[in-house]
């Protein structure tokens, strides 16, 4: 704003007929005036000075939640933008609340392991007892509606538990592990009576990350000494092959791609691996880069279908999809990894930063950050926040609209699950 300006004003003196008395008394009152008018002048300018040196700087306008736009597809050599300026209500900083109706899951086991949803069903390993030996036996399954904790499956390799468990609407799959280079995926079929669990396949090395979808079931795998293949199973015709376009060398893929999961929704995969358009040089100047590869399943089989891959100009981990938008960190579990959204248009929008934990469900993003479990809605550009104020949520995972996390309010004794159906008029939907 412009400086306030001081007018003095200026008094006109009319020159008289005066004795000598008047002119002795007349040069006292001037020189009085004159100092009045000095003194008055010297106070304003005083004030205007000490205004101008107080007075605050505007702020610059804020951004969104600090979510950041890429532009596309030049995105190795674009600049971040910040979105439009964030709102009282509904940005990260002050979140909308979404915890009024938050519901405790009980299970009658100490320790649980991460679960997976699908509809009003859950499944997850846990066990009881002494942490210096193999606990997460147990395969359960638990339905929200009624509450009830039903077992599925024990634990079958020696030495070994119950990891990366999956659930959809016709199978249930999960990996038997020694966490020392032998591992198990078995499968069972939730259309057949009295079915058992069927041995998928056995692996070696590393242990895999397992996602289903519809009839497949898919993980990343070590096979041989120096390869990383990503692995596709058709659980009807129990056939089993890899996905072109994703081989790694051990020395490389251990320490990037290798250890990042794949996604899936219905017939779409997504992984990562290394920008076919970046240089050796540029590698080694600005640090590896990564491309987002996708395939349709359902194209699978022609013969001259090759997936397609999307360069965001950042190195990728762990990359996600619900059908619609892509999710993922741009760090190897880095506490410091921040999170990005790739919408329908190829905009890429920066979510969060100092995030490790992050799950798609219905036209939202989950996400764990500083002990809190937080939505963002990408159609209306807000956050929401799962958990209570002054509550502890960690590792989030999410389905349609339910939200399930681990509450860690209190520390130490029995795994407590929470969780959460978020109403789509909340976001403004």
């Amino acid at each position: 704003m412009p400086e306030s300006k001081n007018r003095l004003r200026r008094r006109v003196y009319k020159k008289k007929r005066i004795d000598f008395d008047s002119i002795r008394w007349g040069n006292v009152l001037l020189a009085l005036a004159g100092c009045v008018v000095v003194v008055v002048g010297a106070v304003f300018g005083l004030r205007a000075l000490f205004s101008t040196l107080t007075k605050p700087k505007a702020d610059p306008a804020p951004s969104a939640g600090g979510a950041q736009i890429l532009s596309s597809p030049s995105l190795a050599t674009s600049q971040p933008v910040d979105l439009a300026p964030s709102q009282p209500e509904g940005s990260l900083e002050s979140p909308l609340d979404l915890s009024l109706e938050v519901q405790k899951v009980v299970s009658q086991e100490e320790n649980v392991n991460i679960p997976d949803i699908h509809g009003k069903e859950m499944v997850y390993s846990a066990g009881t007892g002494s942490l210096r030996e193999p606990l997460l036996k147990t395969l359960y399954l638990y339905n929200f509606e009624t509450g009830t904790e039903t077992k599925v499956a024990d634990v079958q390799l020696d030495k070994g538990e119950i990891f990366q468990t999956v659930v959809n609407e016709d199978y249930i799959a999960w990996l038997d592990t020694d966490q020392r280079g032998s591992n198990r995926i078995y499968c069972l079929n939730r259309n057949e009576e009295n079915a058992e669990p069927k041995l998928i396949k056995s692996c070696k090395f590393a242990v895999p990350k397992l996602r289903l979808s519809i009839d497949f079931l898919i993980w990343i795998e070590q096979n041989e000494d120096k390869e990383e293949r990503l692995y596709i199973v058709d659980l009807i015709s129990e056939e089993n092959a890899s996905i072109p376009g994703f081989i790694e060398s051990v020395e490389k893929a251990m320490s990037t791609y290798g250890v990042s999961a794949p996604g899936i929704y219905n017939t779409q995969v997504v992984w990562a691996a290394s920008d076919p358009n970046q240089s050796d040089e540029d590698r080694i100047l600005n640090g590896e880069k990564s491309a987002i590869y996708s395939c349709d399943l359902s194209r699978f089989i022609e013969d001259d279908y090759a997936p397609s891959a999307f360069s965001p100009g950042m190195y990728v981990h762990d990359p996600i999809t619900n059908g619609e938008v892509w999710a993922w960190i741009d760090k190897n579990k880095a506490p410091d990894s921040s999170l990005y959204i790739k919408l329908e248009d190829d905009q890429v929008l920066k979510v969060a930063d100092n995030v490790i934990t992050y799950a798609l469900g219905d036209e939202m993003l989950v996400f764990g950050k500083d002990e809190n479990i937080y939505v963002y809605f990408y159609k209306t550009n807000q956050y929401g926040r799962a958990n209570a104020e002054g509550t502890k949520g960690i590792m989030p995972v999410v389905s349609g609209r339910r939200i399930v996390w681990f509450d860690k309010t209190e520390s130490g004794g029995k795994d407590q699950l929470m969780t959460v159906v978020v109403p789509y008029e909340t976001a403004g939907d």
